[in-house]
């Protein structure tokens, strides 16, 4: 029941008592005095450490550093036993804050949240429990945890099976023995290699299926010095400061500049001594380029299937467990202690389900392919529905009714993970798209509770209408009548407006299936906190209305316009890493560096069938991929799409995941492009492959149920060039017939002196001396950058040409020369859509795995091909 009319029942409902909803509860109820409910699924306190209790369950992060910060009695009291923590001793420390503050007599255990549904006419949230409570609060705070949610299998038959299935995620309270018994462990994620070893001296027989083998590398675990903890308790402050100012979380500062800098004799060293360290030391303190240079980070992924080979007997085993296909630390590496000897006994078996998956659990095992394997006991270490599933089990809704699992049905977006658009006053502690598990959790957490608690304080400082629950220890507002409820509903709101919209509510954007974590970790995401949010100057401001104003750029100076929060986290990411510029790489460094792009992206959504195969040009076969989105059998419209990397280094693959993209939102046909590269191929190789390939495709694209009289060509930066570039030849040679082209940050007037070639020479990834760079590799002489084929920009004429879409990115040296080149089509009497994304960088387009509103680009695009190509009769 609801106090009155115009006040909810409470101020805050909080999700959750593990670490987030622990400290939440403290801060608001014992320091802000505020009413707070929470409510907790679990019977007791701890979050993913009550649940989590497999063999073996314990933190990466070493104890001194796992912990809060929030008060110092609180660290100096507490004695940790063990470098890293094991689960029971991290859950008495939970129950031992719980019992410090008295935080149990607030919480809510056994009680699982149902329904959270935003009240716009009362400005408050409506909490629906599974025992069928309804509470009203004015603020929601989730801090039901990334991890939560353990990942239902992607096999079917484990209903059937009749013996006993365990899930790391959800362990039984009581001791599991295994002793006998004849086991299979699922999934060799972070809970399985520490599962394993546990699991294998008990069971009978042990058989691990693996899908995806990882890069392992020893925790190091072991007592815990009291001298050790003595020492760091005395300079905690340091630690602590240190810690978040740290990319990770926590103080390391041994890091090398270049693994391929030194000779293979050093670079062992180094590996030999932080991989005999254990923790994170191999990862993130051996040598800063392994995390942004492919060929560094060889060196790396070679130096651990080594150590691999040399820990596990069977070659056969080794070479299953060794990675490959993929580069080190794009996933947090797991920690291991005794996982590869493990399978060195004769009762542990090691099957590969990646080459011949799991079909089906059966009554009695696990079938994969025509084998059965019997067990007993099947292990569930599936992973989980990973930082959206806590929130969707949470049927959210905000304004308007829309629901969260709708808004985010092409991925999560979100301000910082923290807040959403149009789900006001409501907070994701450390969700999607906040550094979350890149970093230490504890002070994420800390920093995000804080984050929202100061917006709570800021906005009640600021609204006179603001209402609090009678039940708090302090009243900042007064009674209200009735016909003031409008205007106060609209003051209790906190609204952050951003500068692509000019009234968002508690939120950005984000794209399908959005990227998890904030790709800058710790340090640039506590540079985001609400102490900026202030009232926008010149502007009315209503009260209880926060304007958040991003931080500058840390590379030295403010650019004109602020920088997206997730592209100036990529590039603080990259500069912490030792990236300056490509001009100052050799060309098979570019190469390298541009070929993990596709370590930023999304997974690539699935589409029909891909098709590969190839052309000619100039005598010479070069690849096709064509993508087909549906089942259906055409003719479907056309999309040719020409990839970037400065006419030097690019190829099918870092396009792989936006032609998908682009596939399933309009229902084209994309097909994707290779052509050759300088320096080896200088000028006009490219622009006549480009102009090879779209002969290919109007001759050939019907075969694969394309139209190929309903086509639009499209590029990014060099692609760009090359889709202008045959826009024009199709136009002056009289076909084919184009019904558009997209143009994304186009490379087309090399000379043009214009204020973004000034502006944003230096500091956002694309230099202007990059631009010349790669000029200089693509034109072999002056005379031929002056075709206009070759910079269209250049071309006498530019009428005659089909509708054209031009997306530029604020923060670039190329953006006026796309810009004044629409603007110019335009005049000439083209239908031409210019669209300038505010406060991102070059190469936004393909990374929608590290800036969420590369999701916005491509909604443009789809936007784009969808309407220029539709109601055109097939031929």
């Amino acid at each position: 029941m609801t106090t009155s009319s115009t006040t909810p029942d409470t101020d805050v409902v909080v999700v959750g008592a593990g670490f987030a909803g622990l400290y939440a509860l403290h801060k608001l109820r014992d320091r802000m005095n505020m009413s707070v409910r929470v409510f907790e699924a679990g019977d007791d306190v701890g979050g993913t450490w009550y649940w989590n209790r497999y063999p073996g369950a314990r933190c990466d992060i070493e104890s001194i550093h796992y912990s809060y910060s929030f008060d110092e009695d609180l660290q100096q009291e507490w004695q940790w036993s063990e470098k890293f923590a094991g689960q029971p001793e991290i859950l008495r420390y939970l129950n031992h804050v719980a019992d410090r503050f008295d935080l149990r007599k607030t919480i809510t255990f056994g009680t699982r949240v149902i329904g959270v549904h935003w009240d716009d006419e009362n400005s408050w949230w409506t909490v629906r429990t599974d025992t069928g409570e309804t509470v009203t609060a004015r603020w929601f705070i989730s801090g039901a945890g990334n991890l939560s949610v353990p990942k239902k299998p992607e096999f079917g038959g484990i209903d059937n099976f009749r013996g006993q299935v365990l899930l790391t995620g959800n362990w039984p309270h009581e001791p599991v023995d295994f002793t006998g018994r004849r086991v299979a462990v699922i999934g060799t994620g972070a809970s399985g290699i520490q599962a394993i070893p546990l699991i294998a001296q008990q069971a009978a027989e042990l058989v691990v299926f693996q899908r995806t083998p990882q890069f392992a590398t020893p925790l190091g675990n072991g007592p815990l010095d009291p001298q050790v903890l003595d020492e760091a308790k005395k300079i905690y402050p340091e630690l602590r400061e240190a810690a978040r100012n740290h990319f990770l979380g926590v103080p390391f500062d041994q890091v090398q500049p270049s693994a391929l800098a030194v000779d293979a004799e050093e670079r062992r060293r180094v590996f030999d001594e932080r991989w005999n360290a254990g923790g994170f030391r191999l990862f993130i303190d051996s040598f800063q380029d392994i995390l942004f240079d492919r060929q560094a980070n060889d060196t790396a992924a070679e130096y651990i299937r080594e150590r691999i080979r040399e820990r596990v007997q069977d070659p056969a085993k080794a070479d299953t467990l060794a990675p490959r296909g993929y580069a080190y630390a794009t996933k947090r590496p797991p920690l291991e202690t005794n996982y590869y000897e493990a399978y060195n006994r004769d009762n542990v078996h090691l099957v590969d389900v990646k080459s011949t998956p799991i079909s089906e659990i059966t009554e009695t095992g696990v079938r994969v392919g025509d084998r059965t394997y019997e067990v007993d006991t099947i292990v569930l270490a599936t992973g989980f529905d990973a930082m959206t599933g806590p929130l969707m089990a949470m049927d959210i809704r905000g304004r308007n009714g829309v629901r969260l699992a709708d808004r985010w049905a092409h991925g999560p977006r979100t301000y910082l993970g923290i807040m959403i658009d149009e789900f006001p006053n409501l907070f994701t502690i450390t969700g999607p798209q906040s550094p979350s598990v890149l970093y230490n959790m504890p002070l994420a957490i800390e920093d995000h509770v804080d984050f929202a608690t100061d917006a709570i304080a800021y906005l009640r400082a600021r609204s006179p209408r603001h209402r609090t629950h009678p039940g708090s220890r302090s009243r900042l507002g007064a009674h209200h009548h009735r016909d003031r409820r409008a205007d106060a509903a609209a003051a209790d709101r906190l609204v952050v407006h951003g500068r692509e919209h000019p009234r968002q509510t508690a939120c950005l954007h984000g794209l399908p299936r959005g990227c998890p974590h904030l790709p800058a970790g710790l340090r640039r995401g506590r540079r985001r906190r609400l102490r900026r949010l202030r009232p926008r100057p010149g502007t009315s401001h209503r009260p209880g209305r926060l304007v958040a104003h991003r931080s500058p750029p840390p590379f030295g100076r403010k650019p004109p316009m602020a920088l997206d929060d997730h592209a100036a986290g990529l590039i603080a990411g990259l500069r912490q890493q030792g990236f300056t510029s490509f001009s100052q790489m050799t060309v098979d460094q570019v190469r390298a560096t541009i070929a993990t792009v596709t370590d930023l992206q999304l997974p690539p959504q699935d589409v029909e069938r891909v098709d590969e195969t190839h052309y000619e040009s100039d005598g010479t076969r070069l690849p096709l991929r064509i993508y087909t989105p549906g089942t259906d059998t055409g003719p479907r419209p056309v999309v040719l799409y020409f990839h970037g990397g400065g006419f030097v280094a690019g190829d099918l693959t870092v396009v792989d995941e936006p032609a998908r993209a682009i596939a399933r939102a309009t229902g084209a046909t994309v097909v994707t492009a290779g052509y050759r590269l300088a320096p080896e191929h200088p000028f006009p190789a490219a622009a006549d492959d480009a102009w090879a390939a779209l002969q290919w495709v109007t001759a050939h694209i019907a075969e694969c149920g394309g139209d190929p009289h309903n086509l639009v060509v499209m590029g990014d930066s060099a692609g760009g060039n090359l889709a202008a570039g045959v826009a024009l030849r199709a136009r002056d040679e009289g076909a084919p017939v184009l019904r558009g082209q997209v143009l994304i940050y186009p490379a087309l007037d090399r000379a043009a002196d214009l204020p973004s070639r000034r502006e944003f020479a230096e500091g956002y990834i694309v230099t202007a001396a990059d631009m010349d760079w790669f000029l200089d590799r693509y034109f072999a002489s002056p005379e031929d950058a002056e075709t206009p084929y070759a910079l269209p920009a250049r071309a006498p004429r530019v009428d005659g040409l089909p509708p054209t879409l031009v997306l530029t990115t604020e923060n670039e040296v190329l953006r006026d020369e796309g810009e004044l080149y629409g603007r110019r089509l335009r005049e000439a009497g083209v239908d031409v859509t210019i669209r300038r994304f505010d406060g991102l960088v070059h190469g936004a387009f393909w990374m929608s795995g590290a800036v969420p509103r590369s999701g916005e680009m491509r909604d443009e695009v789809a936007g784009f091909v969808t309407r220029t190509t539709s109601g055109v009769p097939a031929r």
